[in-house]
C-alpha cells in the first residue's frame, strides 16, 4: 500500500491481522462503489433526467464516492476488456457484449479511471452523463477518450490508449514475422471437413441447403462426431455453474444492502434485516463462511460509513446481536463440528465480526467441540474478542470440564492486564495439572509485580514441570527482584537429587537474570563433591557451569576459567563445555 493510504488508515504494527482487515474493507468499499456506479448508468438508462428516482441514486453514489475518497483519498478503476479491477482483484464482470459497460471502456482505449479527493457532484453528474452519451454518438466520431477531455475534469483523470494502434488488437499482421508467428498450419481434422467445393457443373454451390443435408445425416451417425470448440465448453462451463451458484442470490443482497442505506421507513428496513439474516444463515448452513464474512462485512461498513438514523443504527447492532445468541452460536458448532473441509480462517474473519456478547455461545461451543484445530481457532477469536473484558470468561472457570478451563485459562494469560490475574490464580490450584500449567503461562504473558508474586508461588507447586516452568517466567517477568526466590529453591538440600530438566530450569533461570548474588550457589553446585565419587551428577554440573556463561560478568568468567583446569575430570569438562557452547 502507498504512503497516502498509510497516512489514513490506522494500522498496528502490532496485529499484522488488523492491516489485513483494513485492507479487505477498502476492497469491498470500492465493490460497493462500482456496484452504485454501475447502478446509476442503469438508471439513467430507465428514467427520464427529471426522475427523482435517478436523481437519489445519482447523490447516493456521489455520497459513497465522497466517503471512499475521504478514507482513501483516491480509487484507481482498472479497466480489462469485460472486467472493472480495483489493485488487480476482480470488482465486476459483464461479457454481454450490448450493455457491457467494461468493454464499451475498453474497447475506446480507456484502461484507468482515476478519481480523487475533492471530487464535485457536478463532475460525478457530468461523467455519468457522458457514458450514457457515448451509446449514441458515432464511434467513428467521438469516443468517450474525447468526451472526458473535453469536460476538463479537476478529480478525474484517466489513463488511455489508442485502440487502433495497441499491439495485439490488430487483425492484420503488421510484418511477416507476425504472420508466420500466429498462422495456424495444423490440419483440418476429418470431423470440421466438408465437401464445400465448387459444384461439378462450375455453378454456384448452395451452402444453406449443403448444411441442411449435413445436420439431416449427423443425426442418425449419434453424438459421438459432435466437437465443441475452447469457446463453447467455456460457455457451457459457465453456465452449469450459474446453475449451481445464481447470481440473483447477490443480487437480492445488493439490493438490501441499498434498502439499508436508502430505507427511512421502520417496517421495510425491519424486514430488509430479517431476509439478510435468512440469507446469511443460508450461507453459514452450507458451509460458505467467506461469503458471510463479506456479506457481515458490508454491514459493518455502512454502520461505520453511512449516515444513519439512530434507530438504524440500533436496528443493525440488533441483527449483529443476534447471529451471536445461543441459538445461532450453537448451530455455528453443529457445523464446526461435521463439517472437516472448512476453512478455518473463514470462519475465524466470520466470528471476529459478530457482537462480543456471543461470547458465552462460542465458549459452550469451546467445550462441546471435538475438533482440535476447530477449539484452537475458536481460542484465539475469543482472545481477539475479549481482549480487556475478562468478566466474559470468569463465569465459567468453574466448569467441572477440565479442558475447557485450561482453555479459558489460555485465554485468560493472553487478553492481557492485570484485571485478570485474580481470576487466573483460582486455576492455580486446578486439581488437573495441566490447567495450572496454563495458568502459570499466563501469568508470565501479563507480567508485572502482581504476577511475579504468584509465579514465586507457582515454584511450590507439586509438579516438577509446572514448578520449572514458573522458575523461567519469573526470571523472565521478576529479572532481578525474582532472584531471592529461585535461590531460595536452588539452595534447599535435596535440590541436586530433583529431575534433571528442573534442575537445568532453575539454573537457567537464575543465569538469565545475569547477577553476581547467584555466584557463589552456582560454584557451589559445580565443585560440589562428595564422599567416595558420590558428587552431583554430571549433567546438574554441566547445568550450573552453563548458568555461569549465561550470567557472563568477569567473575564469572574467572570462575569457569578456574574450572577448566580443575584436577576434577567432570568439573573441567564442564566448564570447557559451557566456554565453548555459549562463546565465553
Amino acid at each position: 500500500m502507498n504512503s497516502v493510504h498509510e497516512k489514513n488508515i490506522p494500522v498496528s504494527s502490532q496485529n499484522p491481522g488488523s492491516e489485513i482487515r483494513a485492507v479487505d474493507e477498502e476492497f469491498q468499499q470500492g465493490k460497493d462503489l462500482v456496484s452504485a456506479f454501475i447502478k446509476t448508468i442503469k438508471a439513467f438508462r430507465l428514467y427520464p433526467a427529471d426522475n427523482p428516482t435517478l436523481k437519489g441514486i445519482q447523490e447516493q453514489l456521489f455520497t459513497r464516492m465522497q466517503l471512499f475518497l475521504k478514507i482513501y483519498n483516491s480509487f484507481t478503476l482498472e479497466i480489462g476488456e469485460y472486467q472493472f479491477s480495483f489493485r488487480g482483484n476482480l470488482l465486476y464482470e459483464d461479457r454481454d457484449l450490448n450493455g457491457s459497460l467494461p468493454f464499451l471502456f475498453f474497447k475506446d482505449g480507456l484502461r484507468e479511471l482515476r478519481f480523487t479527493e475533492g471530487i464535485e457532484e457536478w463532475e460525478m453528474k457530468e461523467f455519468n452523463e457522458i457514458v450514457i452519451q457515448r451509446n449514441n454518438v458515432n464511434e467513428f466520431e467521438d469516443d468517450l477518450i474525447t468526451l472526458i477531455w473535453e469536460k476538463d475534469f479537476i478529480h478525474i483523470s484517466h489513463v488511455a490508449i489508442d485502440p487502433f494502434t495497441e499491439e495485439g488488437l490488430g487483425l492484420i499482421p503488421a510484418t511477416v514475422e507476425q504472420f508466420r508467428k500466429n498462422v495456424n498450419t495444423d490440419p483440418i481434422p476429418e470431423s470440421a471437413g466438408g465437401d464445400f467445393q465448387e459444384d461439378d457443373d462450375g455453378g454456384e454451390y448452395d451452402f444453406d441447403q449443403v448444411i441442411f443435408e449435413k445436420a439431416k445425416e449427423s443425426v442418425s451417425i449419434g453424438a459421438a462426431v459432435y466437437f465443441l470448440t475452447p469457446a463453447e465448453m467455456e460457455s457451457l462451463r459457465k453456465e452449469v455453474e450459474g446453475e449451481l451458484h445464481p447470481n440473483c442470490v447477490f443480487q437480492v443482497v445488493d439490493i438490501i444492502l441499498e434498502i439499508m442505506g436508502l430505507e427511512r421507513d421502520v417496517e421495510p428496513y425491519q424486514d430488509a434485516l430479517r431476509v439478510l439474516q435468512k440469507l446469511l444463515e443460508a450461507q453459514l448452513e452450507t458451509g460458505e463462511f467467506g461469503k458471510a464474512r463479506d456479506l457481515l462485512n458490508r454491514v459493518h461498513i455502512i454502520l461505520k460509513t453511512y449516515q444513519l438514523a439512530d434507530w438504524q443504527v440500533e436496528a443493525i447492532r440488533h441483527f449483529v446481536e443476534i447471529l451471536g445468541d445461543a441459538e445461532h452460536t450453537r448451530r455455528l458448532g453443529s457445523i464446526l463440528e461435521k463439517e472437516t473441509e472448512l476453512r478455518l480462517e473463514d470462519v475465524s474473519a466470520y466470528l471476529l465480526l459478530l457482537d462480543p456478547k456471543a461470547i458465552p455461545g462460542l465458549i459452550k461451543v469451546l467445550g462441546d467441540l471435538g475438533n482440535s484445530k476447530g477449539r484452537r481457532m475458536l481460542c484465539d477469536v475469543i482472545c481477539e474478542s475479549a481482549k480487556g473484558k475478562p468478566e466474559w470468561i470468569i463465569p465459567f472457570l468453574d466448569d467441572p470440564r477440565w479442558y475447557l478451563v485450561r482453555n479459558l485459562a489460555y485465554i485468560l494469560g493472553r487478553i492481557g492486564g492485570e484485571s485478570s490475574l485474580p481470576h487466573l490464580q483460582k486455576t492455580c490450584t486446578h486439581p488437573e495439572p495441566r490447567v495450572r500449567r496454563e495458568a502459570v503461562q499466563g501469568f508470565g504473558f501479563i507480567g508485572g509485580p502482581h504476577a511475579a508474586t504468584l509465579l514465586a508461588q507457582s515454584l511450590k507447586d507439586p509438579d516438577f514441570r509446572i514448578r520449572s516452568l514458573a522458575a523461567i517466567n519469573l526470571a523472565r517477568v521478576g529479572k532481578k527482584g525474582s532472584l531471592p526466590a529461585l535461590l531460595e529453591v536452588i539452595q534447599a538440600k535435596d535440590f541436586t537429587k530433583r529431575d534433571p530438566s528442573e534442575v537445568k530450569a532453575f539454573l537457567d533461570a537464575a543465569g538469565s537474570i545475569g547477577s553476581n548474588d547467584a555466584l557463589r550457589p552456582l560454584q557451589k553446585i559445580l565443585e560440589q563433591r562428595g564422599w567416595f565419587g558420590g558428587g552431583v551428577r554430571d549433567e546438574v554440573r554441566l547445568a550450573a557451569a552453563n548458568s555461569l556463561a549465561l550470567i557472563g560478568s568477569p567473575e564469572a568468567k574467572a570462575v569457569l576459567e578456574a574450572g577448566t583446569h580443575s584436577r576434577d575430570e567432570s568439573i573441567r569438562g564442564a566448564c570447557l563445555e559451557a566456554s565453548r557452547r555459549l562463546g565465553t
